[in-house]
Parts: structure tokens; sequence; C-alpha cells
């Protein structure tokens, strides 16, 4: 299990929020922690598979889509927040992702 610092939270909700700007074609500024991803910016599964991506190469993770599918199951993503909380369990629990 890795530490989760407040940078590192910060910079992981940066990461997505920035993601989600570039892809979705949306000013930075407008998205919030209350954004809904799929509602509002119509964003779509091979989004999230690339932003896991991301910060599997950015923080040096070996993370299996299969373990966060499991996990998705139990805990939707409905908003920003949502997704960075997600993102930060991934990077502290890594594939233990499911036990939590």
């Amino acid at each position: 299990m890795k530490e989760l610092t407040e940078q590192t939270k910060q910079n992981i909700t940066n990461m997505i929020l920035d993601y989600y700007a570039e892809e979705c074609e949306v000013d930075r500024d407008s998205l919030t922690m209350a954004t809904r991803p799929q509602e509002d910016l119509e964003s779509d599964s091979l989004m999230f598979v690339e932003m896991v991506e991301t910060m599997s190469d950015k923080y040096d993770l070996d993370i299996k889509l299969q373990s966060i599918g499991k996990y998705l199951l139990k805990t939707p993503m409905n908003t920003m927040q949502d997704v960075a909380d997600m993102f930060c369990k991934i990077y502290q629990y890594g594939n233990d992702i499911v036990n939590q």
C-alpha cells in the first residue's frame, strides 16, 4: 500500500480534471467536483481506460482493469469527486482496490 499524501491527492484530481477538459473539449474552469462525466460531458469507458493507463505510467503502477471493474460494480462513479476518490484508491491500494 502506498501512502496517499494531500499533494498526491491534488495531483490526481488535477490530472483527472485536465484530462476531461482536454478530451471533452471544455474549459477546465467549468469543471467542478460535482460535474457528472457521463451525463454532463458524454464521456465513455474508453476515456476511463486511457486515464487508468496514464495514471499507471505516471505513478509506476501495475493495475489490472479487471480489479477496477470489480470495484466499479459496487462503487459507481457518478461525479468527478467519485472519479477522483477512485483514482486515489487505485494509487493507494493498486489491485487490492477490490477489497476496499
